[in-house]
Formats: C-alpha cells, sequence, structure tokens
C-alpha cells in the first residue's frame, strides 16, 4: 500500500513497515494467550466471568484506537513497535510460566 500510494524516500521503510505488521499480529496473539492463561476469564460453560480480563481487554483496546490516531514517521513507529513487542514477548513469556501452573484454574 506505501508503495501503491506514492512511496517513500527511503527503502528501509519497506522492510521496517512489514516486519512491524507481523510484530503487531505476534503482540495480539501473545497478549490474548497471556491474559488466557493468567486471567483465566471463563467457566465451564465458556461464560466470561473475570472482570479483570474484561478491563484488560478493554485498556488493549483504548491504546489500540489512540495509537492509531497519533501521526509519526513510519520508522519512528515501526521501531517503537518491534522493540515493545519483543519486550512483551519476553516478560510475557516469563510470567505465564512462572504464573500460568498457579493461577489456570477451571471456574464454576
Amino acid at each position: 500500500m506505501l508503495y501503491l500510494s506514492g512511496g517513500t524516500d527511503n527503502p528501509i521503510n519497506y522492510a521496517i513497515l512489514f516486519v512491524s505488521i507481523i510484530s503487531m499480529s505476534i503482540f495480539f496473539s501473545v497478549h490474548y494467550l497471556v491474559m488466557y492463561y493468567l486471567l483465566q476469564p471463563y467457566n465451564v460453560s465458556t461464560e466470561m466471568k473475570s472482570s479483570t480480563y474484561r478491563l484488560v481487554q478493554g485498556l488493549t483496546y483504548i491504546v489500540s484506537w489512540y495509537m492509531i490516531q497519533i501521526k509519526m514517521p513510519i520508522f519512528g513507529f515501526g521501531i517503537a513497535t518491534i522493540v515493545f513487542c519483543m519486550a512483551y514477548s519476553l516478560i510475557s513469556l516469563f510470567l505465564a510460566y512462572k504464573y500460568a501452573p498457579k493461577t489456570f484454574k477451571l471456574r464454576i
């Protein structure tokens, strides 16, 4: 889309944009899996019972919507996205391995 809309002067922006889109996909996949294992929102009937899960989910959407409103250069946005996703994934992996066995239970 960037190329079709007139492109950019810096060809590295194409690679950064591509990797940042993949990073955002990884973020949302990891985020929802970690929330599931740490907050265990569903009961036996697959009804959502965790208000903490709803709060974190709502905050995620609010922050995502806010980030859409910010106008910034592709390079800065891409690098920030990639670094954030890498850090978030590593921290989430650590938290899931450490706390998921204690928090993962079947709610009634």
